[in-house]
């Protein structure tokens, strides 16, 4: 069975954001290790800056197996997410990467998406069409990391943005993803290391159905 950590604390706080009269911010559930980690993800939040810190090892999220952790809510049907992201620290890996991702479920070959904004600035929609599949990404930009990304769900489209503060500030990147109505959706970090841990922040990340 898949190891899920909830962090009590900062999920409290979390669900109280997520009540009636503040539908624009997300309602996560936990934080979850997708595949083989060596150190489990951990989640803060600080509820006064409207601050996410996420800490997670993982070797990668590419080819036919992830290995990272994600921050989840379940959700069905269309949405959008959005916030502004950056790494702590210049990190050990170029290829770390953070951002929003939608999964099938939280299994290591599941079908996917994501915008991953990389160390190095690499940004990409990242996906896999089916189950052990091998991943692919569009719409990718070389360049300083963007501060600012989006990631939607309409029916089977999937789309992504990116921006230096506002959004948009490049064509949206699309894939079409045959996904169950209800999936996983929050925010991921991978070091692109196996026995390292690198830390990102999600400031105000809103959520919208």
């Amino acid at each position: 069975m898949k190891k899920i950590t909830i962090i009590s604390v900062c999920l409290a706080a979390i669900l109280l954001s997520g009540c009636k009269g503040a539908s624009d911010k997300p309602r996560f559930e936990g934080i979850a290790d997708i595949g083989k980690v060596s150190t489990p993800g951990v989640m803060e939040y600080d509820a006064a800056n409207d601050v996410y810190t996420v800490s997670a090892a993982g070797v990668n999220l590419w080819f036919a197996t992830d290995a990272a952790s994600i921050v989840w809510m379940k959700v069905k049907g269309d949405f959008e997410i959005s916030g502004d992201i950056d790494f702590v620290g210049e990190g050990v890996n170029p290829h770390r990467k953070l951002g929003f991702m939608i999964r099938e479920d939280l299994t290591d070959n599941c079908a996917y998406a994501d915008i991953a904004v990389h160390g190095d600035g690499l940004t990409s929609l990242q996906y896999r069409k089916a189950r052990g599949e091998d991943s692919f990404e569009t719409g990718s930009e070389q360049g300083k990391a963007p501060t600012t990304i989006y990631l939607a769900r309409r029916g089977n489209a999937i789309t992504a943005r990116s921006g230096k503060g506002t959004l948009p500030d490049y064509d949206e990147a699309a894939v079409d993803l045959n996904l169950p109505e209800e999936c996983y959706v929050g925010l991921f970090l991978c070091s692109h290391e196996e026995d390292v841990v690198e830390t990102g922040h999600f400031r105000n990340v809103t959520f919208k159905q």
